[in-house]
């Protein structure tokens, strides 16, 4: 799975409904909410998705496999126990593999942190929990996992394959 394509269904879907919305609200068709409203339409899509197409463009950048981590941040009240279990194992995927990744962190309360609905779109709610972590090569979304903590020796099994 492309990231930068995942991303970009994500956005043309995002402005869809968008749209859809204005349209029932106005009683008026699409085509008439893109001519009245369009480049309102698309300022907000684009300033919605700068965030996500800078962390995409950064990960893909990336010429080693890189794990993605979208957690909760550290300093709020309500912490994520599976997400601090979960700080573990990536801690000795990161000393196992040292230089031969890159690990991306990123808080789901930070603007970037809506990669987790891009790469989980579609999910029913309740399975939509934190952390979400993701094994990402050339752009290629290899793995994705949410709302567990991943033995470091999942996580290894798809860095090797990555590697190879």
């Amino acid at each position: 799975m492309d990231l930068k394509k995942i991303l970009d269904e994500h956005r043309q879907s995002f402005k869809t409904r968008l749209v859809e919305s204005l349209a029932a609200k106005h009683s008026i068709s699409s085509d008439e909410v893109m001519e009245q409203f369009g480049d309102s339409v698309d300022n907000m899509v684009g300033s919605r998705y700068a965030p996500l197409e800078q962390v995409v463009e950064a990960i893909c950048a990336v010429p080693k496999p890189v794990l993605l981590n979208i957690m909760r941040d550290r300093q709020r009240e309500d912490t994520c126990k599976i997400c601090l279990a979960n700080e573990a194992n990536i801690r000795v995927v990161d000393e196992k593999y040292g230089d031969s990744i890159s690990i991306f962190e990123i808080s789901e309360d930070s603007p970037a942190g809506a990669l987790y609905q891009v790469l989980f779109q579609g999910a029913p709610d309740e399975d939509k929990k934190v952390p979400l972590t993701a094994i990402i090569h050339n752009c290629d979304v290899k793995r994705v996992w949410a709302g567990k903590s991943v033995d470091s020796s999942v996580y290894a099994s798809r860095i090797k394959k990555a590697l190879a």
